[in-house]
């Protein structure tokens, strides 16, 4: 069975890119063009992208 690629566009500069496989929601994700960071939100098969706000410690890295 083939995996579905999980892309996002970044809000700031408007990158694509591609998240791991096995991201979980909640996770912290960076662009890697501008450095905006967000958090995944994984919901009914979709994934969003949240606006990071703060310095919360990562403990998915």
């Amino acid at each position: 069975m083939a995996t579905q690629k999980l892309v996002v566009q970044c809000k700031v500069c408007g990158t694509e890119f591609e998240l791991p496989e096995d991201v979980m929601d909640g996770e912290i994700a960076s662009c890697p063009t501008c450095g905006a960071r967000y958090i995944v939100r994984l919901k009914g098969g979709s994934v969003t992208l949240e606006e990071f706000k703060g310095d919360v410690e990562d403990y998915g890295e």
